[in-house]
């Protein structure tokens, strides 16, 4: 499983119809509104690159409206919840 957080700038008058439409794709868990320099980050959560590569350039960057994308990868999760995973199946 291949996490990302997906910074998108687009166009303003857009970002209501935008936030629902990237919400409703598979692929994309969470969308957020965010002050500053972009408008939106996704938590992405796809099997592999491949899928990653197909969401973003397919069906993110090409939607009008969308005007830039920046993609960060996951690479180690330190949150409460994988700590506590790890103690519901016996891991010491």
């Amino acid at each position: 499983m291949v996490t990302a957080f997906l910074m998108i700038v687009c166009e303003p008058q857009r970002i209501h119809e935008l936030g629902q439409a990237l919400a409703d794709l598979e692929g994309v868990d969470e969308v957020y509104t965010t002050t500053g320099s972009t408008d939106f980050i996704a938590v992405v959560r796809v099997p592999d690159l491949d899928s990653l590569a197909t969401l973003i350039t397919q069906k993110v960057a090409t939607r009008p409206g969308i005007m830039r994308t920046d993609t960060h990868l996951a690479m180690r999760s330190y949150g409460r919840n994988e700590i506590q995973a790890a103690f519901d199946i016996g891991l010491d």
